[in-house]
């Protein structure tokens, strides 16, 4: 449950028109079937740019339902920092892990990378599939934690796809096992004034099981990213994102 105890449904941007918002057929048959809402009951919704609204439902069918908008609830205030997560493809439900503990940490951008060492390779033909399960997975996971708006969840891609989208971020993080490695406390250190005035833009980079190779690492380096040491034991593929994330919301977000 959430603010004020009210449900939160995520609708895209269009869905709202005028004082009445349409609810899809996904939400629609969540809340009929699963929720047993029914007319007039009150919940919120939300945009996925962050709009917030309080809502009486007025109809509830199998192909749609509409909802009429009671209360524009106020913006919530921004993070302190906008944290984009590059993660590489991991096996099973390893990958969905980091994307639920991600979105529950703070991270504002999901980049699911293919990698060389990744043990796991989406066809294309799937690709798509893939991707609108894991939007899904991270609205859940933004509906639990009430966040609004929820993360942006990219559909795969690979290392310098990933570099190009960060380009020009206040600071960039690299986990890596090598030896030019350095304490996390020390990188973080070095954000001295940069993007004063919020949110400031951070960009985090694991590698798979079997880290980033020396070609991914330095392509990363030679685009401002800075590898950073998690401490003296190897955290496992899925663990090193949501460490560095923590860490770095610990230092410069919302997080403690």
């Amino acid at each position: 449950m959430t603010r004020d105890g009210l449900r939160l449904f995520y609708v895209p941007p269009d869905a709202v028109q005028g004082e009445q918002v349409i609810l899809g057929a996904e939400v629609s048959a969540h809340i009929r079937r699963v929720l047993k809402m029914g007319a007039g009951a009150i919940c919120r919704v939300a945009t996925e740019d962050g709009r917030e609204y309080k809502v009486e439902l007025t109809e509830i069918t199998a192909g749609e339902s509409t909802a009429r908008i009671i209360e524009h609830l106020p913006m919530r205030p921004p993070s302190p920092t906008s944290i984009a997560l590059g993660v590489p493809l991991l096996k099973g439900e390893r990958f969905e892990w980091v994307l639920q503990k991600g979105c529950e940490l703070g991270a504002d951008a999901f980049h699911p990378l293919t990698l060389e060492r990744c043990e796991v390779r989406i066809q294309e033909k799937r690709s798509a599939d893939r991707h609108n399960r894991w939007r899904r997975i991270v609205l859940e996971a933004a509906k639990q934690c009430d966040r609004i708006p929820p993360p942006v969840t990219h559909p795969p891609g690979g290392l310098a796809e990933y570099l190009a989208e960060t380009d020009g971020f206040d600071l960039k993080l690299m986990g890596y096992l090598g030896e030019d490695a350095i304490p996390a406390k020390e990188a973080l250190s070095r954000v001295g004034e940069a993007g004063a005035g919020a949110p400031l833009r951070v960009a985090i980079l694991t590698g798979p099981e079997g880290d980033l190779t020396d070609e991914e690492a330095k392509e990363a380096m030679d685009c401002g990213f800075l590898p950073v040491s998690l401490g003296p034991r190897i955290l496992r593929a899925d663990t090193a994102p949501v460490s560095l994330l923590t860490i770095a919301q610990h230092a410069l977000g919302d997080i403690g």
